[in-house]
């Protein structure tokens, strides 16, 4: 199955894609706009705002739908009329079969933000009604995900999840759907952006110190149960940057920095 849409938001030099979308089956309905600012978050809301379908997915551009997935999506919110959004499951490679996801046939509902955090949801992996976006201020926080102009280099999708569920919207988990993603942070300067951007979730939501705490002891007991020297470093630049510390020295250097400019 097709989507009704493909929104291409293009922050690329003029040209860049224009090979790519030329070489595309006819048969696909391809709405190509092309911006001058940057920004992953920014792009998103601007491609919810102009879609006309009634479902909306982030999908990265490294990240690949399984020829049922779209369909699968579908029927999911077909059964389930008050569902708001939808995580799938992820597969880091082509034709993996997971045996937890031949056990779990069901849907999994969210209630909670630890609940959220266990669902490990990413924008690639979001499926929502435009309908329950259209209830929120913004999608996606336009200083947070990736991009040169943002602060914060993650935890967007998280923002917005946590948003969705403090106005009640219906978000499930499931495991049956799959996509294709990679889940590799590559450096641990991108690491330790990441954590930065999940203390920043926290504080800017208000989720109080339970979920600090749990979100900063998670690396080590992560560590602890698969231990791997390799992956000493990453836990270590993860806490960092989930603690707050250099959010923090940021803020106060700044505000210290306007302070001297008045």
């Amino acid at each position: 199955m097709l989507p009704k849409e493909i929104i291409i938001i293009d922050q690329n030099p003029p040209g860049f894609l224009d090979s790519l979308i030329n070489d595309c089956p006819e048969k696909l309905n391809i709405v190509h706009t092309k911006v001058t600012f940057t920004g992953a978050s920014k792009a998103r809301n601007l491609g919810a705002s102009i879609a006309t379908g009634e479902l909306i997915a982030f999908p990265d551009d490294d990240c690949t739908y399984r020829e049922d997935t779209i369909e699968n999506v579908m029927h999911r919110f077909e059964r389930n009329s008050e569902l708001g959004v939808l995580i799938a499951g992820k597969d880091e490679i082509a034709n993996t079969i997971r045996k937890d996801n031949q056990r779990r046939k069901g849907i999994i509902k969210i209630h909670t933000v630890l609940d959220l955090f266990r669902a490990k949801a990413e924008t690639s992996n979001i499926f929502a009604r435009k309908k329950a976006l259209s209830d929120l201020k913004y999608v996606f926080d336009a200083n947070i995900g990736p991009g040169k102009a943002t602060e914060w280099a993650s935890n967007e999708e998280t923002d917005l999840l946590v948003r969705l569920l403090q106005k009640n919207i219906p978000i499930a988990k499931d495991e049956t759907i799959r996509i294709m993603h990679h889940s590799c942070q590559g450096s641990l300067r991108k690491t330790l952006q990441y954590g930065m951007g999940r203390y920043e979730l926290i504080k800017r939501n208000n989720l109080g110190f339970f979920i600090y705490f749990i979100n900063l002891v998670q690396p080590i007991v992560r560590l602890i149960l698969k231990p791997r020297l390799k992956h000493v470093p990453t836990c270590i630049m993860t806490i960092i940057g989930r603690s707050g510390l250099i959010n923090n020295f940021i803020f106060i250097q700044r505000k210290y920095t306007q302070a001297k400019i008045r």
